[in-house]
């Protein structure tokens, strides 16, 4: 979720296309009242198991005809073979080589398809590409924001509903711009690379009260749909501008700094969060490895080893009190990290990145100058743009309707149907 633009009214024609129908494979009665959206779920050159709940059947797209029916529980294989797909059910019997797209599709309107060990509604399209068989799932919108919702805002009680249902109008404002727009096979990821989705196995009663309380509605900005409505987990006490954390991006008159003060008090809506506040201790063999292995892909550091880390130093703070710039002086030279890349650079053990770059530095040199531990204090969990989402829940808490929340972390905005 990493611009924030504006969604033009013409993408409703795009929302509401559908793939040419034909014969049996032509969009069931589900997809007509509610755009679909296509899921990018994986890729594999390894054989593809799928399962149903129940009577399913695959069809080769391209010819419109059906290759195999399967039975509840029963698996199919689909194997790739030199550049073509076929079909394996138990015992070795198969269909000839295609070149796809197959279509997977349960033959009962609210059956389930299994794939990876998760099921899905909606319908599965497999396709070859350079990477493999690519999965796609396709299904309607509201349906997805069935398997988001829960994993973007977690399992919460009912008495918190109103930040689910605004989880649930930036997420599908987020989700309306992304339909369409590019050629390629889907329209998202099941990632945090756009929004995590986590199919059926996902779902809970609240999160499907709060889709179903706020269907179709999104977020407009001077008459149109805000698209990629960005939302992080922590804002610290304060959100930020664009610019202030993704440098490289304009700042946008509905995404400024909001605090999350409670007001009348010194504690802030977000204080529940349990990254609210944080530190993070590099020692000096630590901070040198992930320095050497990290900084050349944000800086203009050389690639190959760096030596050793000597100085680590603020050298700016933005509107909001983050790290605007980090310099980082080694053995080979000074290079400045910017923004957001600070957290990619600043890696723990395991790989994971900064909390975020709402944060202050304290070094403890050696005798021969190198650095022997970093020490990093900060607040916030996330890039800080947009809707803080434990501010959200303390802002549910304290009684206010999703609407208000929206249009306190969105300034500027309004919440009405799509």
């Amino acid at each position: 979720m990493r611009k924030a633009v504006l969604l033009l009214a013409g993408v409703a024609a795009i929302a509401c296309a559908s793939v040419a129908p034909g014969a049996e494979s032509a969009d069931p009665v589900f997809f007509r009242d509610d755009p679909a959206v296509r899921i990018a779920l994986g890729s594999s050159r390894t054989p593809i198991v799928l399962t149903g709940s129940g009577e399913w059947r695959i069809y080769d797209r391209t010819r419109d005809s059906f290759l195999t029916t399967g039975k509840a529980g029963e698996g199919v294989s689909i194997q790739l073979e030199s550049g073509q797909m076929r079909t394996m059910r138990a015992g070795g019997n198969g269909s000839t080589r295609r070149t796809g797209p197959f279509l997977v599709r349960s033959l009962s309107t609210d059956g389930t398809l299994t794939f990876n060990k998760k099921r899905y509604r909606g319908e599965l399209w497999i396709s070859v590409t350079d990477t493999g068989m690519l999965v796609v799932n396709r299904l309607p919108m509201e349906s997805y924001l069935r398997g988001v919702v829960p994993l973007e805002i977690g399992k919460r009680p009912r008495s918190e509903i109103a930040a689910v249902e605004a989880q649930a109008v930036a997420a599908r404002s987020y989700s309306y711009s992304h339909i369409g727009v590019t050629s390629r096979p889907f329209d998202m990821y099941a990632t945090v690379q756009d929004q995590v989705y986590g199919g059926v196995d996902a779902e809970t009663e609240i999160t499907d009260e709060a889709i179903h309380s706020t269907a179709g509605m999104v977020l407009k900005f001077a008459g149109r749909v805000l698209a990629n409505t960005p939302y992080s987990s922590t804002c610290g006490g304060s959100t930020a501008a664009t610019s202030e954390v993704w440098y490289k991006e304009p700042d946008q008159p509905f995404l400024q700094p909001v605090s999350d003060r409670i007001p009348g008090t010194d504690k802030f809506y977000c204080d529940p969060s349990p990254r609210f506040s944080w530190t993070e201790t590099f020692t000096g063999d630590q901070l040198n490895a992930v320095i050497n292995k990290y900084l050349a892909s944000y800086t203009n550091a050389p690639a190959g080893d760096l030596g050793r880390v000597r100085m680590v130093r603020e050298t700016g703070r933005t509107q909001t009190d983050r790290v605007r710039a980090l310099e980082i002086t080694t053995d080979r030279g000074t290079y400045t990290l910017r923004g957001n890349d600070t957290r990619f650079v600043l890696r723990n053990p395991a790989g994971a990145i900064l909390n975020s770059t709402y944060f202050t530095t304290e070094l403890s040199t050696g005798s021969t100058g190198a650095v022997q531990q970093l020490t990093v204090k900060g607040r916030g969990y996330g890039h800080g743009i947009g809707m803080c989402q434990w501010g959200a829940i303390g802002r549910a808490r304290a009684g206010q309707d999703y609407k208000t929340i929206l249009t306190t972390y969105y300034r500027g905005t309004s919440v009405e149907k799509f």
